[in-house]
């Protein structure tokens, strides 16, 4: 009978330790989807795609041509100016009924943007980056959440025309509404093509 209740009290350990190494496995799997999503999110959904639209139509109008200028070949090599930031501060690029006006800026807040980079439209180079060095030095001068962007951006087949590609950052407290406390902002990406005819 002694045998009989320890074989019971070890059958019951080894059970109770199945049951626990599943729910531990399920729990991996959860919290893994869940991260996913959450990325899926706040990676070119298709609310912040519509608002990049919008962006890219409007400094479309504008003379973004010379902000692509200095996406040359000699810029590329020494990866300097691959990712470019500009925003309605350029005053290089507005005309001057743009910059009487201050629609940019307008947009800007309403839209809750907090930078705008133009890139090439090849990004799949970046992917596979491990090191600072070469072109993946390129993470060293971008915030880690562009950063982390930029490295599911592939080629772009099947996106549209166009060489290069504007990236729009938003800035929102994760209900749609402007950020007011920098602790609690979110960040939104999304990204459009620009075509060869700007």
């Amino acid at each position: 009978m002694k045998n009989q209740k320890g074989f019971v009290f070890i059958e019951t350990i080894v059970v109770v330790s199945v049951l626990i190494t599943s729910l531990l496995l399920l729990y991996s799997t959860y919290i893994s989807i869940s991260n996913q999503d959450r990325t899926r999110l706040t990676y070119d959904d298709v609310g912040y795609l519509y608002r990049t639209y919008y962006v890219k139509k409007y400094f479309s109008s504008q003379r973004i041509d010379r902000i692509l200028h200095n996406l040359s070949d000699e810029d590329r090599a020494d990866n300097m100016n691959y990712v470019i930031s500009f925003g309605c501060g350029n005053g290089d690029i507005f005309d001057d009924y743009e910059k009487e006006n201050g629609f940019c800026e307008l947009m800007s807040q309403e839209l809750h943007i907090s930078n705008i980079y133009v890139t090439y439209k090849d990004l799949s180079s970046l992917q596979n980056c491990t090191n600072q060095e070469g072109l993946c030095s390129v993470f060293s001068r971008v915030n880690a959440q562009l950063g982390s962007y930029l490295k599911t951006i592939g080629l772009g087949e099947g996106e549209g025309s166009g060489n290069y590609r504007m990236i729009v950052e938003f800035q929102e407290d994760g209900k749609g509404n402007a950020c007011e406390d920098e602790e609690h902002c979110h960040y939104y990406f999304s990204t459009v093509l620009i075509g060869d005819d700007v």
